[in-house]
């Protein structure tokens, strides 16, 4: 026989392993450990003044939650800008990670990856990496940053993002002994001068290195830029235009405009209309004129409109 049972944060759950795991019931053994999950995420670099309720209003319209939580510092109580979400069905996990990833909220671009519940433990939810943003325009004396978050404790990586092409991302991955160092790093940096610039320090998701964690947030940089693009660009007019070939090609375009979508109907230009098309190496040229109906007063108007490469 087995039972599940849901606990409001990974805390209780690792109090609850360690007090009633192998434990005795009625006479029998019992084992407790975390319930398996393929729809669990972190989803890392929130606002650090975000509430519960607001964390809960930007995933629940993906799917039914199984629970969903922020993480706190133990020494400030103040949130650490991550928090879990497990939702009932894996594709609901999928549609979260694919929209949130890469959103921005506020002046923050959101990082999600897919957790395992192993690491909702007392241990594992406190970070041990940091992200330092807001860095000065190309900045890349990466000797200057590692003294400047060395001052309590050196950092075991610590390395600015770069691109493919070597072009610099504007914020660096520093990764520290324990989670207890980081937080005592990120009081006393956050904010601070460097090279004329306040910058800002935040926790990174917990689990993966800082060498990891730095590839995954330049991926997922690029997917904040390149969210809402297509894989080809928009055409502009002009290559519309051009596409048209010739009048005819043009007049079949306009031709819901000039007849109405349904036979009979008088389309939005009127009931008489002209279109010439003029084309050569250097210059495109559209030219509309029409004579609207419904207002007498004002029968005779044209609009004309000069492309030029």
């Amino acid at each position: 026989m087995f039972a599940f049972v849901t606990l409001l944060n990974g805390e209780q759950a690792e109090s609850a392993i360690q007090k009633f795991h192998l434990s005795r019931l009625r006479d029998k053994e019992i084992t407790v450990q975390l319930q398996p999950t393929d729809a669990l995420l972190c989803i890392a670099n929130l606002p650090q003044l975000y509430t519960q309720q607001q964390f809960e209003d930007l995933v629940r319209p993906f799917g039914n939650l199984e629970r969903c939580f922020l993480v706190y510092s133990e020494k400030t109580g103040h949130s650490k800008g991550y928090g879990f979400v497990e939702y009932m069905k894996k594709d609901s996990a999928a549609r979260a990670k694919s929209d949130l990833l890469g959103k921005q909220l506020g002046t923050r671009t959101l990082y999600v990856h897919w957790t395992d519940v192993n690491q909702l433990t007392l241990d594992l939810l406190h970070s041990k990496c940091l992200c330092v943003d807001k860095l000065p325009h190309n900045y890349n004396d990466v000797e200057e940053l590692r003294q400047a978050f060395s001052a309590l404790c050196p950092a075991a990586f610590c390395q600015l993002a770069c691109g493919q092409d070597g072009q610099l991302k504007g914020f660096a991955i520093l990764e520290y002994q324990s989670a207890e160092i980081a937080e005592a790093v990120q009081e006393a940096t956050n904010g601070m001068p460097l090279a004329g610039n306040h910058i800002r320090v935040s926790f990174c998701a917990p689990g993966p290195p800082g060498r990891s964690m730095l590839a995954a947030l330049i991926a997922a940089q690029a997917t904040a830029l390149n969210r809402g693009k297509g894989l080809l660009p928009e055409p502009n007019l002009l290559q519309i235009l051009n596409s048209l070939g010739n009048s005819t090609s043009l007049q079949l375009l306009l031709s819901p405009l000039l007849h109405g979508a349904v036979g009979g109907k008088q389309g939005i230009l009127g009931s008489s209309f002209r279109c010439l098309w003029h084309s050569s190496s250097r210059l495109s040229r559209l030219f509309f004129s029409w004579r609207s109906e419904p207002e007498p007063k004002r029968s005779n108007w044209s609009l004309s409109s000069a492309l030029t490469h």
